[in-house]
């Protein structure tokens, strides 16, 4: 299915945003807590994206190590950058940097795993950058519950806005008059 864009050019969010979706990794998924909900909540976030024409950019931790990025995700958004990274912070990668830049968008929507490591760090030096982050609780995992809870209420604390898969999909389409709309609704059915 084409994107259909946002109907809005008011809805700024829309039209800045960039889905990086952050290590989801064959070999770290096998440690992930709820993993198979996990991965559909994020398979929902990159084909929300692609059906509002949200560019989507994937990161790879030490891809030799931890393997490829999982097979489903890369199926709803083929087109996307896949970037290898040795470093946990994103933006250590100098492509994860070149690649965003290419956007020539301002706002970073991160979702992945893991939420207290490379989401984190991730968050951090986007904000140090001068970047609006917006952090998908729901779209954002790891080993251990608390790790994710202590990741988001870091991020939060250093000004990413801390948000839900519905509610980034709602402030994208702007309304109902969005042509995305039903296609959106369905996705969260």
């Amino acid at each position: 299915m084409p994107p259909m864009g946002c109907a809005h050019p008011d809805i700024a969010v829309c039209q800045d945003s960039v889905l990086v979706v952050i290590d989801c990794q064959e070999r770290l998924w096998k440690v992930m807590h709820e993993k198979d909900q996990l991965e559909a909540r994020l398979l929902t976030m990159v084909r929300g994206a692609q059906v509002l024409g949200v560019p989507v950019i994937f990161t790879e931790q030490n891809p030799a190590g931890l393997g490829p990025t999982l097979a489903s995700l890369r199926a709803a958004a083929p087109a996307a950058q896949c970037i290898a990274k040795q470093s946990f912070n994103c933006a250590g990668a100098p492509e994860f940097l070149t690649a965003l830049r290419a956007t020539e968008r301002g706002t970073l929507v991160l979702c992945g795993v893991e939420t207290h490591i490379c989401v984190l760090q991730t968050a951090l030096a986007a904000l140090a950058r001068g970047y609006k982050v917006q952090v998908v609780q729901d779209a954002c995992g790891g080993r251990f519950p608390s790790n994710r809870i202590a990741g988001l209420e870091r991020m939060a604390r250093a000004g990413a806005v801390v948000t839900l898969i519905e509610s980034v999909f709602f402030e994208w389409m702007g309304g109902t008059d969005n042509p995305g709309f039903r296609a959106i609704r369905d996705l969260i059915k």
